[in-house]
């Protein structure tokens, strides 16, 4: 469900409603199955979005980040080098 709503940020209440579990469980849960919070696990899925668009060159950072769901170029770059240890440009480049 993570994967094919990506781009809607799904939190822990729409994740209850379908499972039908309690919100709480999950939150509890989450980071057990996952390594990680829910929020650093959409960021994940989205930076692995962008991954193609980068290396395809066909759209600027600022169309690839507003597409993958972040508020700003900035906040794109910053995420993609915390995640991948790479700036985009770098990236493209390899």
């Amino acid at each position: 469900m993570l994967n094919d709503c990506w781009n809607e940020n799904p939190n822990f209440k729409d994740l209850a409603q379908v499972l039908n579990l309690n919100p709480i469980t999950i939150s509890k849960h989450f980071p057990k199955y996952f390594g990680c919070t829910l929020g650093e696990y959409m960021r994940r899925i989205k930076i692995n979005r962008s991954l193609s668009l980068i290396q395809s060159a066909e759209s600027n950072l600022t169309e690839i980040s507003l597409y993958c769901g972040f508020a700003d170029q900035s906040h794109f770059i910053r995420t993609f080098k915390n995640q991948t240890g790479f700036l985009p440009k770098q990236f493209q480049k390899l």
